[in-house]
């Protein structure tokens, strides 16, 4: 049975990727998706909850995986042998199953309903995972093609580097690379977070002609963050970058888009990801390349919001950075240590109050006290856990489904009151 319970929860880390994605069994009405740029996106909604329950069910596969690795789960029944050999020293890759297409999800579906009983015993917050567990089963029954798979999930070696896993969905043509947010004391998430010092990051060069002075060269960034990511001295063999690189460029095909997602430290490496794949000049890497984040903390200073901002008008980015009003890890660090910067948001801010909703971007922002504020480190910090983590965002966005399922993300780009007058973006 533990054998099981092993791929059952990562069934509902991906599997939830296509929540909404089957338009022919959940659609709302002739509006779930709008083209733009050749591309069908979905709805705000439909667009962020997929990428809400990855970033939080990411945590507990890790876990899984370790306990494998530990003995402590028999996964000899669950994959091929090939599979395992290379699992207990490399990251988990099952690029090569099922014809090459990964690890379907629908042959994964019939464990969760049989493992149910041991999650609940194994999972603290089995109430929020078994909430997803519960509408992947109601999916897989009106849907039996498969079109999500597991591509590769990368927790070796996780003491001293970043957590992350690549999926495919084949139905909205999408590749999705997921960043596992802070843990314990084990891991080096900790030390990452508090490497608040800033270093420097070399411009994309599709900004470098398009930007001035010493921002043609080089940006300024967290260090924690950056090194974890592209320049981890304690990494043996390859940087996750380039890691992830290989992991989804084989699956990069006509019409598909790059998704990049996580929760708190997982959401500040998926903006700084995301950054570097919109502004590489691989001809392969689909444009413009999305992130939606969950809590994310300052990543760089005001240089990588004004590059960054450069990659939104010029249509290469779309990026969309989820807070919870009230939670204290967005405003954290407001000032880099050693050389002191003051440290910038990127992208367009949905801030979800417990009533009402804010959209904000940097060019609108303004510097006035309400913005200070909302910005400040005076939040209830006594309260953290309950602002900080996932099923209060999920929470506050169902309470606005029907607005948010009116609503496009290149809509709001091309909102003048919110991106500002100044705002030109480019349409690929």
């Amino acid at each position: 049975m533990k054998t099981f319970a092993f791929v059952s929860l990562f069934l509902s880390l991906v599997l939830h990727a296509g929540r909404f994605a089957s338009t022919e069994a959940l659609a709302v009405g002739p509006s779930t998706k709008k083209s733009f740029g050749g591309y069908d996106y979905p709805n705000l909604y439909d667009e962020s909850i997929p990428m809400l329950w990855s970033s939080k069910l990411v945590y507990s596969f890790a876990k899984l995986l370790e306990a494998g690795r530990e003995g402590k789960l028999d996964l000899g029944d669950t994959f091929p042998p090939e599979v395992l050999a290379a699992y207990k020293d490399k990251r988990l890759d099952v690029r090569g199953l099922e014809g090459d297409h990964g690890l379907s999800f629908n042959k994964i579906a019939e464990i969760v309903k049989v493992n149910a009983d041991y999650l609940k015993e194994d999972f603290s917050d089995w109430e929020y995972v078994g909430d997803i567990v519960k509408e992947l089963q109601a999916i897989e029954d009106a849907d039996e093609s498969d079109s999500l798979f597991l591509e590769t999930f990368a927790s070796i070696e996780q003491a001293s580097q970043c957590v992350y896993g690549v999926l495919k969905d084949e139905n909205n043509k999408r590749i999705i690379v997921v960043f596992r947010g802070s843990t314990d004391l084990s891991t080096r998430d900790w030390q990452t977070n508090l490497s608040a010092q800033p270093t420097d990051m070399k411009t994309p060069k599709l900004l470098r002609d398009s930007l001035k002075g010493k921002l043609k060269k080089r940006i300024l960034v967290h260090r924690g963050f950056y090194e974890y990511i592209f320049d981890n001295k304690r990494a043996k063999g390859e940087q996750r970058y380039d890691m992830i690189l290989d992991d989804i460029k084989p699956f990069v095909e006509d019409g598909y888009k790059i998704y990049v997602t996580g929760h708190s430290l997982g959401a500040a490496l998926s903006s700084l990801l995301a950054f570097k794949l919109a502004g590489s000049d691989k001809s392969w890497i689909p444009k413009p390349v999305t992130c939606i984040s969950f809590a994310s903390p300052f990543v760089g200073t005001d240089g990588f919001r004004t590059a960054f901002t450069l990659l939104e008008e010029k249509g290469l980015i779309r990026y969309l950075r989820v807070t919870n009003d009230g939670d204290t890890v967005p405003t954290l660090p407001p000032l880099s240590l050693g050389r002191k910067r003051l440290m910038k948001h990127v992208g367009i801010n949905l801030r979800l109050c417990k009533n009402k909703f804010i959209l904000s971007h940097p060019n609108s922002n303004g510097f006035g006290v309400v913005n200070a504020m909302r910005n400040s480190i005076f939040k209830p910090w006594w309260a953290i856990m309950k602002y900080h983590l996932l099923p209060l965002h999920e929470e506050r966005m169902d309470a606005h489904k029907d607005t948010f399922q009116s609503m496009y993300i290149n809509d709001l780009y091309a909102d003048k009151k919110l991106m500002g007058k100044a705002f030109k973006r480019d349409e690929l």
